[in-house]
């Protein structure tokens, strides 16, 4: 490795501190448009939770072939595999090619899936909420708790990761089409955890929000111009 990709691979590692700290500091510096969305998402989520045992039901009920065979094919796109070949392809690609607007995309995919992660096995532990399969319920909780899996289920860790790498993908190009076919996989994502009965509405809403407020945040603590294939 040349003295170039060093430093430029140090100074990401420095990024990627300083954004998580940013990040983690960001609400108290929110403006009242901000704090406006914040308080419609939890308004939204409460009435998740309120119609959560209602959407497994009927989501329950429409199970067929069909739906069998799109919600099987979706559920890899919430696993971390695809991200972290994307990562290893943009990022490592871009530093030994010296390619800096590739380098920095692998660099938004990987702080998008790190930080979306933490925050969210964070919350799964403090909840510790069952999962809908269990039949406990949608208000049972074990606060405090590292596993098993069967209460971890607030938020959803597929979804977070679905939507931490779609917002980064998204943002590649300024196409329309481009962000909604992204969007749209994340989306589907969301609708199969559902689907398989691994996550109430509310455990989706919420992974959903987080990883669209850790995407958008990275990508403006980001130059705008970096990493934007034009």
């Amino acid at each position: 490795m040349t003295k170039t990709k060093l430093i430029n691979a140090k100074t990401d590692l420095v990024k990627i501190k300083n954004d998580f700290v940013s990040l983690i500091v960001s609400p108290f510096n929110w403006d009242i448009d901000q704090i406006n969305y914040f308080l419609v998402l939890l308004a939204v989520l409460t009435v998740g939770f309120f119609v959560d045992e209602f959407v497994r039901d009927y989501i329950k009920s429409i199970h067929n072939n069909f739906y069998d065979g799109i919600f099987a094919y979706a559920h890899w796109y919430g696993k971390p595999t695809l991200t972290i070949y994307a990562f290893v392809l943009f990022y490592f690609g871009g530093l030994f090619k010296s390619k800096d607007n590739l380098r920095i995309i692998g660099l938004k995919i990987f702080e998008s899936f790190i930080f979306s992660g933490i925050i969210v096995t964070i919350i799964k532990s403090i909840l510790g909420r069952y999962r809908p399969y269990t039949e406990n319920g949608f208000w049972s909780f074990v606060p405090l708790t590292f596993g098993p899996n069967d209460h971890l289920s607030f938020p959803s860790g597929d979804v977070a990761v679905a939507f931490a790498f779609s917002v980064i993908i998204a943002g590649i190009f300024k196409n329309k089409l481009w962000k909604i076919f992204w969007y749209v996989l994340a989306v589907v994502t969301s609708i199969g955890r559902i689907y398989h009965d691994q996550h109430w509405l509310s455990d989706v809403i919420a992974a959903a929000a987080i990883s669209i407020w850790v995407g958008t945040f990275i990508l403006a603590a980001h130059n705008k111009s970096s990493g934007e294939l034009e």
